[in-house]
């Protein structure tokens, strides 16, 4: 039995016409080659797993190839790529600079730099994540790569581009790799999956390219795991058990809970995936994902952006079918407020439910706030379409007969709900009425209107008397319930000066100052219990208004021939101990 060898070793690309998704570096790089235009430095850059350290070293194969038929094809045959091959190359010198990062490390290959290569032409560094090189470590290298021998070619690969300092970028031929695409990696996976006789359907690899987010590298660990569990026969389910994620049939029936209403069927659904083991973000993430498709499944230019195979694509477009665009952008809001919401929730569970409650009732929602919006206005509102046409209008309180003899009230002021039943009572049918100049009033108002007056009335009975002896009660009242020392004391040392809607407080310093004007619950008490909403509060730091008030003063720092000098008139004897033992004196 020969051993086991994971596919991302056992299928790196040997070639450039081998390499996935990075055809305008392979383009770029064989023209060079081809009409003798080389650089003597190269930096790749770019995400992990996209084929960075790969085509350094189809590079260095081919420069070496000492019996290629065409320039930037390598034979594979030759003695110098069967060594390569074999990693024993001493032509070829790979460089970790995560491991190997120190100024020691660069003059150590500063030497090697000087030997010429022992058979071919060239002597290639690959130094892998250049990045992680110390500051004085890239100094050491700068003088090298600048000026290096003919023979001489590095080739530096990093994931952090941002983290090399200019002098080397500026010395660098930069190839920036790009991310590879869903289709192109579901390509690659396709032909590794029939090579190794494993049947996998689409919806499987296209559901591993999404979960290694453009790295060949991570989908190929993946495909080894999976096939390793299905042993020759993958199927979607088994692939969604093994990525530990929710397959797209959870979101598909959401959406048709969604619209149907069915609050309960939208929270069992909820219940059985945490039951499974996930966590509420990945739904909220999951199911924004899911409307965001449905957004773009919903005209067929944007159709195309979708990564997903033929047959997720049609269920897209069916599903899309179903929803108005401003649906689909209101559950969008909905889940978009939610996840930024829901890590600084104490109650993720319930804080989840509310938002696929809110989606499930969004268009009675819509409705209830342009009712109420209307009601505001005194505006007339259209039923419902499906619905007999019916103009209803809101009977303002200002239009109340006399003979009813109700007093004159604010009716501005806010907070005042009513329920649906209420606000159809308060309604007038206009269709019914035979005089519309003198409609009918339902006694509904006026027990609004006498809870309001209440209300007004309770307010008043808990205001107290704008006066500097309940001002001083108030006062003390915060200041002895805070936690802080010092802003106890900025609180003990004031001045009050009251006027009729203006209150000035004094303090000594500007310290104390800033703390009390953060103390925006007292300052917002003291409008509220006096019933003065507009009360302007004045903090200011005046120190003539406090004559008895102490600073402290900040202690000079002593030299040590100042502290010297004082030891010595605490203790006379000092000096002869000096004298005896032949020190010196601080100076």
């Amino acid at each position: 039995m020969g051993k086991y060898i994971v596919s991302a070793r056992k299928y790196r690309p040997q070639r450039f016409q081998d390499v996935v998704g990075q055809g305008h570096v392979a383009k770029t790089i064989t023209n060079a080659i081809e009409n003798d235009q080389l650089a003597q430095a190269f930096l790749f850059c770019g995400p992990r797993g996209v084929g960075k350290t790969s085509c350094a070293r189809i590079l260095a194969k081919i420069l070496n190839c000492s019996d290629k038929k065409e320039k930037a094809v390598p034979c594979e045959q030759c003695e110098a790529c069967t060594s390569f091959t074999d990693n024993t190359s001493f032509n070829i010198i790979e460089l970790d600079a995560a491991s190997h990062n120190s100024v020691e490390h660069i003059r150590t290959l500063n030497e090697q730099v000087r030997f010429r290569p022992q058979q071919g032409e060239y002597k290639i560094f690959i130094i892998d994540e250049v990045h992680m090189l110390s500051a004085s470590a890239f100094n050491a290298f700068l003088k090298t790569l600048e000026e290096p021998p003919p023979y001489a070619i590095f080739i530096l690969a990093t994931t952090e581009k941002h983290k090399i300092i200019p002098t080397i970028l500026s010395r660098c031929q930069i190839f920036n790799f790009k991310r590879i695409t869903v289709p192109d990696t579901v390509t690659a996976l396709q032909e590794i999956a029939k090579k190794e006789s494993v049947e996998i359907d689409d919806e499987s690899l296209h559901l591993i390219a999404q979960k290694s987010d453009g790295a060949l590298r991570d989908a190929l660990s993946i495909f080894d795991k999976i096939a390793s569990a299905a042993q020759g026969k993958v199927s979607y389910k088994e692939t969604v058990e093994n990525l530990n994620v929710l397959d797209h049939d959870h979101y598909f029936k959401f959406v048709d809970h969604f619209l149907k209403e069915d609050i309960s069927a939208v929270l069992n659904a909820y219940n059985e995936i945490l039951k499974s083991g996930f966590e509420p973000e990945l739904l909220i993430q999951g199911l924004s994902d899911h409307f965001r498709n449905l957004m773009l499944a919903k005209n067929t230019s944007t159709l195309s952006i979708l990564d997903a195979s033929e047959s997720l694509l049609e269920r897209y477009k069916n599903q899309a079918e179903l929803l108005d665009l401003d649906y689909v952008l209101n559950a969008l809001n909905i889940l978009n407020g939610a996840d930024l919401t829901l890590p600084r929730s104490n109650q993720k569970n319930l804080h989840v439910e509310i938002a696929l409650s809110k989606i499930v009732f969004q268009k009675h929602l819509k409705k209830k706030i342009v009712r109420r919006s209307s009601h505001n206005t005194g505006e007339a509102i259209t039923a419902p379409s499906s619905a007999p046409q019916k103009t209803i209008l809101k009977s303002p309180v200002k239009e109340i007969p006399k003979a009813n003899a109700i007093p004159q009230v604010n009716t501005s002021i806010p907070k005042v709900s009513l329920s649906k039943e209420a606000a159809e009572k308060e309604t007038i049918d206009l269709s019914k009425s035979a005089t519309p100049s003198a409609p009918k009033i339902t006694t509904n108002i006026n027990s609004i209107i006498s809870q309001i007056r209440q209300e007004e009335e309770d307010k008043k009975k808990a205001t107290i008397e704008y006066n500097t002896e309940n001002l001083q009660a108030i006062w003390d009242a915060h200041k002895e319930v805070h936690g802080s020392a010092s802003v106890k004391n900025s609180l003990e040392n004031t001045i009050f000066e009251l006027k009729e809607k203006s209150l000035s407080v004094f303090v000594p310093t500007s310290v104390a100052k800033s703390m009390i004007q953060q103390e925006k619950e007292l300052l917002n008490s003291l409008r509220t219990k006096f019933n003065i909403v507009d009360l302007e509060i004045n903090i200011e730091a005046d120190m003539s208004k406090f004559p008895n008030y102490k600073t402290i003063e900040t202690k000079k720092l002593l030299s040590e021939q100042e502290v010297f000098t004082i030891m010595e008139e605490k203790n006379p004897k000092l000096r002869n101990l000096i004298d005896r033992f032949e020190m010196k004196p601080i100076k």
